[in-house]
């Protein structure tokens, strides 16, 4: 997606949301009007717990609760030190300025996608 920590072509998370997808990472300062899409399409939008990439954890949180989108929390992990634990991942959501509810939602988003990915490998 579009986030604010790497440079990223304007219209990726668009295109992104176009496409027979289940997840849009890091999707930085995304529009209303792509949040909305995500809620019909039920794209899952990230919440991530990656530095740089969550600069806009609470903006995305923000619109994606009021416009009804579902969110996923995601580390981004490129190496084994960037996974985290289960209180620092409701740290992250809460911090997102999520509530108890939606932080639950979201962590159980988070496995629903993974047992999804699971049993499609399979």
């Amino acid at each position: 997606g579009e986030t604010i920590g790497e440079p990223v072509p304007r219209g990726t998370n668009r295109a992104a949301l176009n496409a027979d997808i289940d997840i849009l990472a890091h999707p930085g300062i995304i529009s209303e009007e792509e949040v909305k899409i995500a809620g019909e399409r039920r794209i899952l939008l990230e919440i991530s717990a990656r530095s740089g990439h969550c600069l806009t954890n609470g903006y995305v949180a923000r619109l994606a609760t009021r416009l009804g989108a579902k969110l996923v929390l995601n580390t981004d992990a490129h190496a084994v030190e960037d996974l985290i634990a289960s209180e620092r991942a409701r740290e992250i959501l809460v911090g997102a300025g999520l509530s108890s509810r939606e932080v639950r939602e979201t962590l159980e988003n988070s496995q629903r996608l993974a047992r999804k990915l699971y049993l499609n490998k399979s």
